[in-house]
């Protein structure tokens, strides 16, 4: 039996510092060098978590973006993606401009992401995009006004402050057909994140792609927050950390320890000598 272990990063397998300890990167070097599958399935992209597992030796593909897009970590390339469809994507910028929002729009190039604003709503927006910024492969541009009649793949719509400042938007791009967004909590600040992308797609999604491409048998998965619900929903085995939101608890298999005690790590290496 082929069990295919794929793993939430932020308030799952990170720390409440964002980071991944060197005792979890320790005991996942080991897993894959032992051959067991370990994946992960993220809001992240590609350049955060290249970064971040560049000590680990990845060999399996890794579900980004929610689901957006799968990236083979073998080939160093995109093995699926899916964009949102332009007329939509016109659509949901209406209703950011009627809310007085600004919205980051990624767009997928040939090596990298770019990531196009047309201002700042808050300093957490501001601290997110001084942070990710100096990556290579990911690159932010301010522009004067959106433009979605360019050849680049739009592959995903963000914004996150107050929830009270994103509700309304929520409520209305989650009615329109062709597209999916999250609205949950940010482990870091009192923000919330509102993500939207192509209807068709979720970790779930992802996570099932990958158990394809890898011809596992099972899939076992961790996570903590609501985005994480879909990659729970076509696991075989699906398990929620101790800080995880009650809504996925109650889908988990079970609760395990909390995301600062290498709970994740440690589990992984248990059940893979047990099966």
């Amino acid at each position: 039996m082929k069990n295919l272990y794929i793993t939430d990063l932020d308030g799952t397998l990170l720390n409440s510092k964002a980071e991944l300890s060197q005792r979890s990167s320790d005991i996942i070097s080991d897993l894959i060098n032992d051959g067991v599958m370990f994946s992960v399935a993220t809001a992240r992209t590609k350049a955060t978590v290249l970064d971040m597992f560049k000590d680990v030796g990845l060999n399996m593909p890794v579900a980004l973006m929610n689901g957006v897009s799968v990236f083979d970590t073998e080939k160093n390339c995109t093995a699926i993606s899916h964009s949102i469809d332009k007329s939509v994507a016109e659509h949901i910028l209406k209703i950011y401009k009627k809310y007085g929002k600004h919205p980051m729009l990624y767009f997928n190039k040939d090596s990298y992401l770019e990531i196009v604003y047309t201002a700042v709503d808050n300093i957490h927006q501001q601290e997110y995009i001084n942070d990710r910024n100096a990556r290579h492969l990911k690159k932010f541009r301010k522009v004067e006004e959106y433009r979605l009649d360019g050849k680049d793949e739009l592959l995903y719509i963000v914004s996150f402050d107050k929830p009270s400042e994103l509700e309304a938007i929520y409520g209305e791009i989650k009615e329109l057909d062709g597209v999916i967004s999250c609205f949950y909590a940010d482990n870091y600040t009192d923000c919330n994140f509102l993500e939207t992308m192509n209807g068709s797609i979720s970790k779930g999604t992802a996570a099932t792609e990958i158990k394809k491409l890898t011809g596992a048998d099972k899939i076992i998965a961790f996570g903590d927050n609501l985005n994480d619900i879909p990659l729970f929903l076509v696991a075989d085995e699906c398990y929620a950390v101790s800080n995880a939101h009650e809504e996925l608890k109650k889908l988990a298999t079970a609760v395990i320890g909390s995301n600062d005690e290498d709970t994740v790590a440690e589990f992984i290496k248990k059940h893979s000598q047990q099966n």
